[in-house]
């Protein structure tokens, strides 16, 4: 974002480059302004070389007012952005929009900078992690462009695992062999997470579930079974919803799905963070270079087994999650849960009839996991790991592979 007329401008070639400015919405316009600053934040990151930082926030105590924080690599990048069609559209449309149209933007600093110190975090590695044995690293592409990475092995009936946050396909690793030699196992990261690219639709559980449908059918499967924990289940229903005759069994692990049944009342949300998660803009710009300290905390938190999430896979998880975009990508799916609750409201004038399988770690979630689906599945079996908390597959990760082999094999008996 830029206005040319407010600011000084000394700089040497290849300098860094720090903008903060602001914008006043009216007070009538404040939900269409907040809507096009996230399209803009959106294709900046998206397609935009040479941005080191975008970010924009509402200010806590006026909802009217923006405050846009940015650092390009330098004024050459700056020029660039300014120059395209995105920028010049959001420019465009926040004249109608602002308390001073002339001037949709005031520049409240822009000065040349030292280049911005990496954050302070030790990343374990910088490629992938190896596939367990047998296995191998591949990728999909969706209908939008959004590039899907999954890591496949073994033979058989398919069945898909999908993660939850903040964890990537790596949380399934230690289950995966133990399937491999009854089923094709696909282990997938979900869009925006992980090694998949976040596309051009909202990184919400509905885009989710037609994520499962596309690549699904890029798998060649007539049916699937899909294992999801915490967001990976919630998607994992959502597909079921809505590709009921895709779908043979369902598993939702430490997650609590949204839709009709659920309660949207006053804190209703549920835990601190969800509400922060929701917040727009400000957690990942608070969370930004301190990925490490946040992340960890949920991995000891959320664990009642020492020393699980390991190192190994922490330095994993955070190979990933500090890549930009990533956090805002896991954030979208806690602001987009009226978006599950429409969807799964839609989908689910009847319970599901196929087979599913509910698990909570005794420590988190527990029985509630089979409480929350009570309405929304007639073949419902429920399962809580005693000494277990969120990371059930890491931290029981045998006894997981049991109780799935068990379920797909037995659930009609």
């Amino acid at each position: 974002m830029t206005d040319e007329e407010a600011v000084p401008q000394v700089f040497e070639a290849g300098q860094t480059v720090q903008l903060v400015v602001e914008v006043k919405a009216r007070r009538d316009a404040v939900s269409q302004l907040h809507a096009e600053l996230q399209r803009l934040v959106d294709a900046t990151h998206r397609h935009d070389d040479g941005v080191v930082r975008f970010e924009v926030g509402v200010d806590p105590e006026d909802e009217t007012r923006y405050v846009g924080y940015e650092i390009w690599a330098s004024r050459d990048a700056l020029d660039r952005h300014a120059a395209k069609a995105h920028t010049q559209h959001f420019l465009s449309v926040a004249k109608q929009l602002v308390v001073d149209p002339a001037r949709p933007l005031a520049a409240t600093r822009w000065v040349p900078m030292r280049t911005e110190a990496p954050a302070r975090y030790a990343v374990g590695t910088t490629a992938a992690a190896d596939p367990p044995p047998g296995f191998a690293h591949q990728t999909f592409t969706t209908s939008d462009g959004a590039k899907l990475q999954f890591v496949t092995g073994g033979s058989g009936p398919t069945l898909l695992l999908l993660h939850g946050f903040p964890n990537t396909w790596y949380a399934w690793r230690d289950v995966m062999p133990a399937l491999a030699s009854t089923y094709r196992v696909v282990a997938a990261d979900l869009r925006g997470l992980g090694d998949s690219t976040a596309g051009g639709l909202p990184n919400d559980v509905p885009t989710g579930a037609a994520d499962v449908h596309e690549l699904v059918a890029h798998l060649g499967c007539h049916t699937v079974s899909v294992i999801g924990q915490d967001w990976g289940g919630s998607t994992a229903l959502a597909y079921a919803a809505a590709y009921p005759g895709e779908i043979a069994h369902l598993g939702v692990f430490e997650a609590l799905p949204r839709g009709p049944w659920s309660d949207t009342g006053p804190g209703a949300s549920g835990p601190w963070f969800a509400d922060f998660h929701r917040i727009p803009d400000l957690p990942e710009t608070i969370i930004a270079g301190q990925e490490r300290t946040y992340l960890e905390w949920f991995y000891r938190a959320f664990s009642a087994t020492p020393d699980v999430p390991t190192t190994n896979a922490v330095d994993e998880y955070l190979r990933t999650y500090v890549q930009p975009g990533k956090m805002r990508s896991a954030l979208a799916r806690y602001r987009g849960v009226e978006q599950e609750i429409a969807h799964n409201t839609k989908h689910l004038i009847e319970p599901l009839r196929i087979p599913v399988l509910a698990v909570g770690g005794a420590t988190v979630f527990g029985s509630a996991v089979a409480d929350n689906l009570r309405s929304a599945a007639a073949n419902l079996r429920s399962m809580v790991i005693p000494d277990c908390g969120h990371y059930v597959a890491e931290e029981r990760p045998a006894d997981i592979a049991n109780l799935i082999a068990d379920f797909l094999t037995h659930s009609n008996d």
